[in-house]
């Protein structure tokens, strides 16, 4: 029992202590900053459908109102109309809406309002 004392004893130092305190800190930090990050992507994901047919030109509000749709579908919370952004940009000779959240970004095509792109990658259907 003494025995046992004694070696409790000489492994509860300060110095012991704060070393080991040192290196969980450490491995926990490096743990953080090596966690590789994860972004989704849209495979296995389904892509909101419009109500606008093929060779109809949608709104810039009708693209924001899609997009909220379909950035909830992906797992985005908090979304806020007035927080979402909205450029026209020219791809291939045809216009598209790039709408963009905190979190997330779709293209959307002007010309039927189909979504062809979420966070930069294509949507195959």
């Amino acid at each position: 029992m003494k025995e046992l004392k004694r070696k409790l004893k000489r492994a509860l130092t300060p110095y012991h202590i704060a070393t080991t305190i040192c290196l969980i800190v450490l491995i926990t930090s490096l743990c953080i900053i090596l966690k590789p990050e994860t972004k989704k992507t849209p495979s296995g994901i389904t892509v909101v459908s419009s109500k606008t047919k093929e060779n109809e030109e949608i709104t810039e509000e009708e693209a924001k109102e899609l997009a909220i749709k379909q950035f909830k579908k992906i797992g985005e919370k908090n979304l806020e109309k007035d927080k979402i952004n909205i450029i026209k940009i020219d791809r291939n000779g045809e216009e598209y809406y790039y709408v963009t959240s905190a979190e997330n970004t779709a293209e959307i095509k002007i010309k039927g309002g189909q979504i062809t792109r979420i966070n930069s990658a294509s949507v195959t259907e």
